[in-house]
């Protein structure tokens, strides 16, 4: 089966994938516990404070919900302006051809480190910190399909394939 795809990675991709990984970290509950916090001293304190510390206390309470996704926004746009466009895919069972700008690059599948689901996109890493990312608005409906096709065809490092190894254990 050959699977092909046409990637274009938009800032909002970017953006989803740093919330996410912001919100499934300990990073994430930090935050959650300070816009707690930052809520109940801004109800506790609101009537005993003058004007400058509420609306310093308006302002802490905006942190998290406000300031920190439009800080992450700011630097998915940046990434995104850097990205390559227009990646063209094709998966066989030969391994990935990549077309991008007139070159043409074949990846065999024992070089693809590993493939990872993450919130909105398949991401195939390559080595080197290098990867590509699939996201769902380019895999569609053939997201979960074309995950397994990947995930059995990826070189664990110790000779097998990921779906042997699974097989094997």
């Amino acid at each position: 089966m050959t699977y092909r795809y046409r990637c274009e990675i938009r800032t909002m991709d970017y953006w989803l994938l740093s919330m996410y990984h912001t919100y499934h970290s300990m990073i994430g509950m930090c935050n959650l516990v300070l816009l707690g916090a930052s809520v109940a001293l801004t109800v506790r304190f609101w009537n005993e404070v003058n004007v400058n510390v509420q609306v310093f206390l308006v302002l802490f309470c905006l942190l998290i919900p406000v300031f920190h996704p439009a800080g992450v926004w700011m630097k998915a746009r940046s990434r995104a302006k850097m990205t390559p466009q227009n990646t063209e895919m094709a998966f066989s069972d030969q391994g990935i051809y990549v077309t991008l700008d007139g070159k043409h690059e074949m990846i065999s599948w024992n070089k693809v480190k590993g493939a990872k689901k993450e919130g909105n996109m398949v991401i195939l890493f390559t080595g080197g910190g290098h990867g590509y990312m699939l996201t769902d608005h380019v895999l569609g409906e053939e997201k979960e399909e074309f995950y397994n096709y990947v995930k059995a065809r990826v070189y664990t490092g110790d000779g097998n394939h990921s779906d042997k190894r699974r097989k094997s254990k």
